[in-house]
């Protein structure tokens, strides 16, 4: 009988995950490997689980308590069919729980009815955002972009529906979140809510699925549950917006010069293949009035120059009439075809990397004051987010993200002064998230929660540094277990 180097991979992990194998010799054979990191970081999930016997370089803080929650996409193939985009794959949800400086670790597919039913088929039926299938049922609204806790539950956003609702304890998937009935089925939903840093009230928007693609703004109250539709407008085909922004006064939102080429998903090709970049074209940015009560307020609307946005840090009313923002922003399409070839073994490097920028708009004169640069190749900025809609000083990013010798950053807004943490040659690591280690704002004092991937070991760990310094204070490994980074998580205090 003779085994394919893949084969033999898959005994391999078969074998660490039983303990059969030392790591250490798995991770030369991974050493060894072709696959780049980006593809390793994001490989299928080594299993389920709570695993409470957690290795721990340094020393857990005790101030620490609570859970930090994430969500990603957690495979790179499913049936033997290879994923080709980095968002496809069902929802695996990562809980990160500390409690008087001990952790523990649970991972788990999310069991939407899309997933059970492939499971219980024991093939695809749907498509995914990157990979079509013979004879495909539409998709899944895999929650895999994002995860928020609300109103005693957890969410997880997909963008393609309505959220999730999952148990906190188990995953169990609890069906949808309408809001009230105010958020119809024919709805997408963003992955990147924002919150009201006082009321925890929650800014969101969605899209119709049909033509003309209107954009709904939706404010939804935290006491209540229930939502109100702020504004309708209507759009000029599909357009992406991935994330948003919240000042005192004003929901902001950039939409950028993309569309879906609708002839190519009428044939049969995937929605990832099928976005496009309209170079040529402006970006909009319109700052919807928050208060809007009687329907006549209107958005103003400024023209930017044309790029591509997934994120922001935070948004401030910097003067009357002014606000200031942070952004992370390409002129390069290039990121779009590195995305959708995340699988194959050489995925190139982007020739000309994301760059953050602060940018200041006057919103009475309808134009950019200024524009500076922070830094470039990060992604995934992060603030202290009870200071949403007001000035931070601080933001915190992931250096090479999902690339090796990778670093967490945190960037002085004042001074522009920039500290690095690496994590390691042969590690990458996701968004840093900020914990604050007291109730009162104090910027410098905080911890910060990154999660991250050694090729090495071919195991996941959470980092664990001081907010200030970026000093370490520890590395809590996953058991042996390793699954995709993914995008996005949030940490909740008990």
């Amino acid at each position: 009988m003779q085994f394919s180097r893949r084969d033999f991979s898959k005994m391999l992990l078969g074998a660490g995950a039983l303990g059969l194998l030392d790591l250490d010799v798995f991770g030369r054979f991974l050493g060894d490997s072709k696959k780049s990191m980006r593809y390793l970081a994001t490989q299928n999930a080594s299993g389920e689980g709570v695993w409470t016997k957690l290795k721990i370089d340094g020393k857990v803080p005790k101030s620490l308590n609570g859970n930090l929650f994430r969500t990603a996409p957690g495979q790179s193939s499913r049936f033997g069919v290879t994923l080709r985009h980095l968002f496809d794959g069902d929802a695996y949800g990562a809980a990160w729980r500390f409690r008087n400086g001990k952790v523990t670790l649970q991972g788990r597919y999310i069991p939407t009815p899309g997933r059970i039913k492939e499971q219980k088929a024991g093939k695809m039926i749907y498509g995914e955002y990157g990979t079509s299938i013979p004879n495909q049922q539409g998709g899944k609204n895999q929650p895999s972009v994002n995860i928020i806790e609300w109103r005693g539950g957890l969410l997880g956003l997909s963008e393609g529906g309505l959220p999730t609702k999952i148990n906190p304890e188990n995953f169990d998937f609890e069906g949808y979140e309408n809001f009230g009935g105010v958020v119809p089925n024919y709805l997408t939903f963003t992955a990147h809510p924002r919150f009201d840093a006082k009321t925890n009230d929650m800014y969101a928007w969605g899209f119709e699925k049909r033509p003309p693609g209107t954009m709904h703004i939706i404010h939804v109250n935290n006491k209540t549950g229930k939502a109100e539709t702020l504004y309708k407008m209507p759009q000029q085909g599909f357009n992406m917006v991935h994330d948003a922004m919240l000042t005192e006064n004003y929901f902001v939102i950039l939409i950028l010069p993309t569309a879906y080429d609708l002839p190519m998903l009428m044939s049969g090709k995937p929605m990832g293949d099928a976005l496009k970049f309209a170079e040529k074209q402006p970006t909009m940015l319109y700052a919807f009035p928050r208060d809007n009560k009687g329907g006549k307020a209107k958005p103003i609307a400024i023209e930017l120059p044309p790029q591509i946005i997934f994120h922001y840090g935070n948004a401030y009313e910097s003067k009357p009439n002014r606000i200031t923002f942070e952004t992370i922003s390409s002129d390069s399409d290039q990121i779009f075809e590195v995305l959708r070839n995340w699988r194959e073994d050489n995925v190139p490097k982007l020739a000309k990397p994301p760059v953050l920028k602060q940018v200041t708009v006057d919103l009475g004169k309808k134009l950019v004051v200024s524009t500076n640069d922070l830094a470039k190749d990060v992604e995934f900025p992060r603030y202290d987010m009870r200071l949403t809609g007001q000035k931070a000083r601080y933001l915190y990013v992931a250096e090479k993200l999902y690339d090796k010798d990778a670093s967490i950053m945190r960037i002085d807004l004042k001074t522009r002064k920039v500290q690095k943490a690496g994590v390691g040659k042969t590690r990458t690591v996701a968004e840093p998230v900020f914990v604050p280690k007291t109730k009162k704002i104090n910027e410098d004092r905080g911890w910060i929660l990154a999660q991250g991937y050694d090729a090495e070991k071919n195991e996941n760990f959470l980092e664990i540094r001081d907010a200030q310094t970026l000093d370490f204070a520890a590395r809590v490994w996953a058991n042996g277990q390793h699954f995709p980074l993914g995008f996005h998580g949030n940490y909740y205090s008990i």
